[in-house]
């Protein structure tokens, strides 16, 4: 079945619309709150990475952190091993870019002029219309860097998307009914050969997090890609011990699925 990502103004209704969606076609909604969840089940120490790095605008120290680099290894692991499990909405999280290239997945954005969402947001947080449009700006503006910061794109540019949709002209339950109808077209491209890919793909993103996340290895400019129906693992290491203890993580992530190392030794 085909994957839905939905990007959001904040405001725009993106995750009502979401859960309806999820809903209706019985997907699973990936949203904050099952994300937070998961990363609570992994451990608490990435519950409260999450709790303070979420959809946030990363400093330039955060970003070489290394609790920064486990913690966004974790969240993309788990948002591609849910988009390779089936049938699943997600929310946000740059769930739109790391999908990029996956045939069967509509990636949609919802927006909305800026008076619609002030009203939406005055109503539901009980706000006034200064600290509103301020709480859009802030929480929009740390989207957009999010965005640009991990996956070098505009968060807002169309061509990201394959809709783009105005929850302000449109009502929710026509928004609803255009994902759904989009998703339909979509199934048709869900071939063995794609799922197969997409789920090779969630795998390296599950030795990435395991990798990163490992106390006893520190690896700097660590990557872990597709090639040739291979997962490579590149990255500096500073001993041979190194290398045996990721031979060890790749045999018991990745089981017989091969995995090549094009490792580097520090000089």
């Amino acid at each position: 079945m085909a994957i839905l990502t939905i990007s959001r103004e904040f405001g725009s209704g993106g995750h009502e619309i979401g859960q309806r969606v999820a809903a209706r076609l019985d997907y699973r909604f990936v949203d904050k709150k099952r994300l937070f969840q998961d990363l609570e089940n992994i451990g608490p120490r990435w519950a409260r990475a999450a709790r303070e790095l979420d959809e946030v605008c990363p400093t330039v120290w955060e970003r070489y952190d290394w609790q920064y680099r486990g913690y966004m290894a974790e969240v993309e692991a788990l948002i591609l091993t849910y988009a390779a499990d089936d049938r699943a909405v997600i929310i946000g999280r740059g769930g739109s870019f790391l999908l990029e290239g996956v045939p069967f997945c509509l990636r949609a954005r919802l927006v909305a002029p800026l008076e619609v969402r002030l009203e939406r947001i005055m109503e539901r947080e009980r706000l006034s219309r200064v600290a509103a449009e301020r709480l859009i700006n802030q929480v929009d503006g740390e989207r957009a860097c999010f965005i640009k910061a991990i996956y070098g794109s505009e968060w807002h540019e169309d061509r990201f998307y394959d809709m783009t949709l105005n929850t302000g002209s449109l009502t929710y339950n026509q928004v609803e009914d255009i994902l759904v109808e989009g998703l339909g077209e979509k199934d048709r491209l869900a071939t063995p050969e794609a799922r197969a890919e997409l789920a090779r793909k969630a795998l390296a993103h599950r030795l990435k997090a395991r990798v990163a996340t490992e106390p006893r290895l520190l690896i700097p400019t660590l990557e872990v890609s597709l090639q040739e129906g291979s997962i490579v693992v590149t990255g500096i290491i500073h001993n041979p011990k190194e290398v045996h203890l990721l031979q060890e993580i790749a045999k018991e992530v990745c089981g017989e699925q091969p995995v090549r190392l094009d490792l580097h030794h520090r000089v």
